[in-house]
């Protein structure tokens, strides 16, 4: 009948020898059962390639970017602090005396600065002692001087529009920028400026009734070269092997001389990076980490007239680019 046709549940006739579909015996199932074990082996050998993410196939390019991106100039982005050796202590690295000298942070060349000498009159950033504990975040294993805490880290933020400094720890303080890449019509650089200690920047930094101590004034010393500035930077590099955690972080070292009626500027280029990764077992997932690499650093001496002042200058951009 053709309801019979329709039965889809009654299991097909067959023939079986005493229950088996086959015949079998106790060696042939011996092997059966390594040759199973034995394959289930490879399988789980070779996967472990791709599960553990071993022989990654890896490929690079570089590319022009409209916006380069942007970093804090603190421990989530481009950490940095300044130390000096000076000819009060034998040329040794041993932080910064801030009775001596000023060190200041602009989010602009910092050639107007030089030019008009109107501190007041633009947003800045004043340095002051390092912490290790709130300036490190998240970066602290790399921070093992021992006169880190005596160096200069970004300390005060002074804003323009409010005519008054913010301690980092106040809710209207922020940090500089590079941003977005030389070619980009928004981009921001950051530029330092070590000078002559000015009372007035050392009372905000160190308390009211400081002094600076001036050593350096052409009656005290007979010499125009001072010491050197040393420009500590994280810096990165991309290890393709590690998987997790591509861009690996690192301490990078500018050195510049301190000199009178002489400052070397030390125009500091970065790249931005792209790294992609393709983590899909079955279905593709690329996940995506931003980060950036020191490409070079440009120097450039000039020559000034000012008999009082001495300068030092890191002038950092973000350059275009090569992702």
């Amino acid at each position: 009948m053709f309801i019979k046709r329709l039965d889809f549940i009654s299991p097909p006739i067959t023939f079986y020898h005493q229950g088996y579909l086959s015949h079998s015996s106790i060696i042939s199932g011996i092997i059966s059962i390594i040759s199973a074990s034995f394959i289930f082996a490879l399988a789980i050998y070779f996967s472990l390639d791709l599960i553990k993410r071993r022989d990654p196939n890896v490929f690079s390019y570089n590319s022009f970017t409209e916006d380069a991106g942007i970093f804090p100039l603190n421990s989530s982005g481009i950490f940095h602090f300044i130390s000096m050796g000076t000819l009060l202590n034998n040329f040794e690295i041993d932080g910064v005396n801030f009775t001596d000298f000023r060190i200041i942070g602009f989010e602009e060349s910092s050639e107007f600065y030089l030019k008009d000498g109107n501190l007041y009159g633009r947003n800045h950033w004043l340095y002051g002692q390092c912490n290790n504990k709130s300036d490190t975040e998240g970066i602290g294993y790399l921070i093992d001087y021992s006169f880190f805490e005596k160096s200069a880290c970004i300390r005060k933020y002074y804003s323009i529009e409010d005519k008054k400094y913010y301690d980092t720890s106040e809710p209207k303080f922020r940090w500089p920028e590079i941003a977005h890449g030389s070619y980009h019509k928004n981009y921001k650089v950051y530029s330092i400026v070590v000078e002559k200690c000015k009372e007035e920047s050392l009372n905000v930094i160190s308390g009211e009734g400081q002094q600076c101590r001036n050593f350096f004034d052409s009656d005290n010393l007979n010499t125009p070269f001072y010491g050197i500035v040393y420009f500590y930077f994280v810096n990165q590099y991309i290890d393709v092997l590690n998987y997790e955690n591509p861009n690996i972080k690192f301490i990078y070292i500018i050195e510049g001389s301190l000199v009178r009626n002489s400052y070397s500027n030390n125009i500091i280029n970065f790249r931005p990076t792209l790294v992609k990764t393709h983590n899909g077992l079955i279905f593709d997932n690329i996940k995506e980490k931003t980060g950036y690499l020191f490409d070079r650093n440009d120097v450039v001496n000039t020559k000034v007239d000012n008999k009082e002042y001495f300068y030092n200058l890191y002038y950092m951009v973000k350059k275009y680019n090569e992702l």
